[in-house]
């Protein structure tokens, strides 16, 4: 009988066990407690764009010094993907979410002529799904989180590390993307328990100690031995966890850093100052003179 087989034949019931035992482990090192955040749905929306993939620190740190470094969102929204890039330099695929904030931000512009999606909480689960898909590039993981933490739907929010945990505790199919590992892993978790599960196994997958470790070596896990399995990860991680590491491709420009950049420093007279280098060529022949 294959491992699918016996997943397939687990009772939502023992699905949900298998998930609170999980959880209880996890509360021991991350707390029972989800951050407090007092976002509203569009910067709801940024963070859950820059928290893919990321652990929760760093994106709040990316998301804090975005913010600072700009006048408003309207500027964000008119600035190239590199200067947002530049700025998210601590997180993964800084250039992609860089792409995905300023699509977000234009696409609300366009459409409401200010930078306010709070109308999606007076909506339909359904319709605000449709309306978030409307964003170009989006993906299931923002769309979720956003759905989840603005709307309170039953949805779950899986970036690509959380679906290589689900896979390995065996409670999804090792072929399954994102968006259909979200399905699966949605009946092992009521909804009043999906915020702070999603929350505490992301925290596992982005801590250092544990990232990725979780790749499927050999057969398809066993769900129903997920929590053994678990708890002897977390007591003896694999010694490659320790080589991940974060690299930044930049350092991170000073707040006011983009306001800088595009204003010259004039003179009185309104002629833009430069500094010339004389070419050494010219003063070789002078000394040949």
């Amino acid at each position: 009988m294959s491992n699918t087989s016996t997943r397939s034949k687990m009772k939502a019931s023992d699905r949900q066990a298998v998930m609170r035992r999980v959880v209880s482990q996890l509360q021991k090192r991350y707390g029972r407690s989800i951050p407090k955040s007092q976002r509203d749905v569009l910067h709801t929306l940024l963070f859950a764009i820059v928290l893919e993939n990321s652990s929760h620190d760093a994106a709040e740190s990316a998301m804090e010094g975005l913010l600072a470094s700009f006048h408003d969102l309207n500027e964000i929204r008119v600035s190239s993907i590199v200067e947002i890039e530049a700025l998210l330099a601590g997180v993964p695929n800084p250039d992609w979410k860089a792409l995905r904030i300023r699509e977000a931000l234009q696409y609300t512009f366009e459409k409401y002529y200010s930078f306010d999606l709070e109308t999606l909480k007076r909506k339909t689960m359904d319709v605000a799904e449709k309306q978030l898909a409307k964003i170009a590039y989006l993906t299931p993981f923002a769309r979720n989180y956003v759905l989840q933490h603005s709307l309170g739907s039953h949805v779950i929010p899986v970036d690509d590390a959380t679906r290589e945990l689900v896979q390995w505790l065996g409670l999804a199919q090792v072929d399954a993307d994102n968006e259909a590992a979200a399905e699966e892993l949605k009946s092992a978790i009521r909804k009043q328990d999906a915020p702070l599960t999603c929350h505490l196994l992301h925290q596992l997958v982005s801590d250092r100690k544990y990232a990725g470790t979780f790749s499927i070596k050999g057969e398809e896990p066993d769900g129903a031995t997920a929590v053994e399995r678990l708890k002897q990860h977390l007591a003896h991680p694999p010694r490659t966890a320790k080589k991940k590491t974060v690299k930044k491709s930049r350092k991170r420009p000073p707040a006011k850093s983009t306001a800088t950049k595009r204003t010259r420093k004039k003179s009185s007279s309104g002629t833009v100052r430069k500094k010339v280098t004389k070419p050494k060529a010219a003063k070789t022949r002078r000394a040949r003179r």
